[in-house]
């Protein structure tokens, strides 16, 4: 059985800055990442150990058909990404978006769950 590990859960926004502003002025959020990935702006937060990415955009924009904004996607890390899609293959899964580069040592793909759900599958190296 593959080992699975919540990496995070994916707020989408037409207004990231507002957001983040939300999160730590109100809420009380700690900012503890802020990245670049395929030229999107992501920022991390910890709301009392619940880890929120915001951002405008995501690596699955083009090919989702779902909510743009909103909950956008929950994160799931795996430590072998060729094995975890050959299954969901195999399971009949919907790949959303194929494994692509998502950053240094890091790969991504999204799937859709049969419930709708959107999955951003991650493995780092």
């Amino acid at each position: 059985m593959a080992t699975y590990k919540h990496d995070h859960t994916h707020v989408t926004t037409p207004e990231p800055d507002k957001i983040i502003e939300f999160y730590t002025k109100v809420m009380g959020a700690k900012i503890t990442k802020e990245i670049q990935s395929a030229g999107r702006r992501m920022v991390d937060v910890d709301l009392g150990g619940i880890p929120l990415r915001i951002s405008g955009a995501t690596g699955a924009d083009k090919d989702w058909k779902g909510l743009r904004y909103g909950l956008h996607h929950l994160g799931l890390e795996v430590d072998d990404m060729d094995k975890f899609i050959a299954k969901m293959k195999a399971n009949k899964v919907e790949i959303v978006t194929s494994p692509f580069p998502a950053g240094p040592g890091v790969r991504a793909a999204f799937i859709k769950c049969p419930d709708g759900v959107l999955y951003e599958v991650i493995e780092k190296r």
